[in-house]
């Protein structure tokens, strides 16, 4: 089998286990209640609440993009008043899949310019597409929308980032290829 496949995939495998497994760890350690629960991290370094509230307020200005008004009441919550709310719990965070975006940069063998641009165009793509799940999903909530095919939005919107995961790696591979070949 060839090496450089090896160490990429051990690599990959490695840092997408490190950025998934250690949200969920962190999760462990800042929710409050938790065995483990450490305040200080909670209420200085927590970067889940931090990607919470970037997710939550974009969502709601993607609403508000649509006439709707709306508030974020709390730090779960964002609202079209009398008419509908998202809550947005773990679950609807993203961070399995930012995680895997973030593995798959990291590990392949670029310059690092490369990857940082890659990667945060990646992690923005993937953030806009969850605002605007949430955005659709409350304004079909405030507009009584029928669901589609009785599938949980979860579900919907775990394909949709998948697939456009898919295009990334497609366009990042074929610029690294385009590289490649401008070089030799």
């Amino acid at each position: 089998m060839n090496k450089a496949f090896i160490r990429y995939a051990i690599k990959f495998i490695s840092i997408f286990i490190l950025l998934y497994g250690g949200t969920y760890a962190f999760i462990g350690i800042t929710a409050p209640g938790g065995k483990i629960y450490n305040e200080w991290l909670s209420l200085h370094l927590n970067y889940v609440n931090w990607l919470r509230a970037i997710i939550l307020h974009g969502a709601s200005f993607f609403t508000n993009l649509y006439g709707f008004v709306t508030v974020v009441p709390d730090d779960y919550t964002v609202s079209i008043p009398q008419l509908a709310s998202v809550r947005i719990v773990y679950s609807c965070l993203g961070y399995g899949v930012l995680s895997f975006w973030i593995a798959f940069i990291v590990a392949n063998e670029v310059t690092n310019k490369m990857k940082l641009k890659w990667g945060i165009g990646g992690m923005i793509l993937i953030l806009v597409s969850n605002m605007v799940r949430i955005s659709f999903l409350l304004i079909g909530t405030a507009k009584k929308w029928p669901t589609l095919f009785k599938v949980d939005h979860h579900t919907v919107y775990s394909i949709c980032n998948y697939l456009l995961i898919i295009a990334l790696i497609y366009f990042f591979n074929k610029r690294v290829n385009k590289n490649f070949t401008k070089a030799n």
